[in-house]
C-alpha cells in the first residue's frame, strides 16, 4: 500500500515544479532580498501542490476512465486498484488542507497582515488549488478542453517563477518576468510531449489536448516553437540583465533542443516517452543550474 501511495505521488514530476520556486530564490538572492525561510516554506507549498495534482490527476483519469489499456504512460493507482477511489478522494482532500495551511503559514511570513497582499495572494492560493484539482476531475475539466497548456503556462512558469519572487518583497525592476515566461515555455513542452505521445489514446477516450487539436505535424512544430520562444527570453534577459559570461549557460540548454529535435522527427511511442523524461529533468537542470549561478552571483 505504501508503494502504492508512493507511486501516485509521482515524486518524479516534483523536480520540474519545484525549479521555478528555486529560480525564484535565486532572483531573490540577486536583489538582495532573499529569506531561507521563506524558500522552504515556498518549496513545501509547491511540493503539496504538485503531489495534490498528481493525486486529483490519477482520481479524475479514473472516474472518466482515461486510464485504460490504450493509455501509453505508467499505470495509476486508482485505474489499476492500487488504491480505490473513496480512498484517493481522502487523501486529496487531507492534501488540499495541508497545502492551505503551508500557503497562509507562507503569505503570512512574506506580508504579515498587510491586507492588499493577503487579497493578492490568496486568490493565488485558491486559483493554484482549483487548478490542480480540476486538470481532471469535475463535470468540465479544463484539462480535457485543450487549456492544459494555458494553465500549465501561468502556474509553473508566471506564478512559481515571478510569483515566489514577489514573495520575498524584491523590486520590481528585478521582476523576472522573461525568465518566468521561459519557465513557462518549457513547463508547456514537457506537457505537450506527453500529448503527443498520448494521441491515440485520448482521442480514443475523448481526452481533448492542444496536442490532438493541432495534430500530429503541427504539435510538433509547436513543441519547437516552445523550446525556441524559451530560448529568446533567457537571451533577453542574459544580454540586458546580467554579464555577457552569463550566455556560457546556453551550453546547458544544448540537450532540450537536441529533445525537441527528436520529438520533431519521431513518431514512435517508445521515444516519445523517452523524450517526455528526458524534457522534464534537462529543463529542471537547467533552471537549477541557472539557480546555482544566480546565487553563486551574489
Amino acid at each position: 500500500m505504501v508503494k502504492a501511495w508512493i507511486s501516485a505521488m509521482r515524486l518524479r514530476t516534483l523536480p520540474l515544479s519545484l525549479s521555478g520556486l528555486v529560480l525564484g530564490g535565486a532572483f531573490a538572492s540577486l536583489a538582495g532580498v532573499f529569506n531561507g525561510k521563506i524558500f522552504v516554506l515556498s518549496l513545501l507549498t509547491g511540493v503539496l501542490l504538485q503531489i495534490l495534482s498528481n493525486f486529483a490527476n490519477d482520481y479524475g483519469d479514473a472516474q472518466k476512465g482515461s486510464d485504460g489499456a490504450m493509455r501509453q504512460g505508467p499505470k495509476r493507482a486508482v485505474s489499476s486498484g492500487a488504491i480505490t477511489q473513496k480512498q484517493m478522494l481522502r487523501a486529496i482532500v487531507l492534501t488540499v488542507v495541508l497545502t492551505v495551511f503551508c500557503a497562509l503559514w507562507l503569505i503570512y511570513s512574506s506580508f504579515g497582515t498587510s491586507l492588499w497582499a493577503w487579497a493578492v495572494f490568496g486568490f493565488l492560493l485558491i486559483a493554484s488549488v482549483c487548478a490542480a484539482l480540476f486538470y481532471t476531475m469535475g463535470k468540465n475539466p479544463y484539462g480535457y478542453r485543450a487549456q492544459g497548456d494555458f494553465y500549465v503556462f501561468i502556474f509553473f512558469g508566471l506564478a512559481a517563477v515571478a510569483g515566489s519572487y514577489a514573495l520575498y518583497g524584491g523590486p520590481l525592476y528585478y521582476m523576472p518576468g522573461f525568465p518566468a515566461c521561459a519557465a513557462g515555455f518549457l513547463s508547456v513542452a514537457v506537457l505537450n510531449v506527453n500529448n503527443i505521445r498520448d494521441m491515440k489514446s485520448d482521442a480514443f477516450y475523448g481526452k481533448e489536448t492542444l496536442a490532438l487539436r493541432l495534430g500530429p505535424e503541427y504539435a510538433r512544430y509547436y513543441h519547437v516553437l516552445l523550446i525556441f520562444c524559451a530560448f529568446l527570453c533567457w537571451l533577453v534577459y542574459f544580454l540586458v540583465m546580467l554579464p555577457k559570461v552569463y550566455l556560457l549557460l546556453f551550453f546547458f540548454y544544448l540537450p532540450l533542443v537536441w529533445s525537441a529535435y527528436a520529438v520533431y522527427t519521431s513518431h514512435e511511442v517508445t521515444v516519445l516517452d523517452k523524450q517526455l523524461k528526458i524534457t522534464a529533468l534537462c529543463t529542471g537542470i537547467f533552471h537549477l543550474i541557472v539557480a546555482l549561478a544566480l546565487f553563486a552571483a551574489k
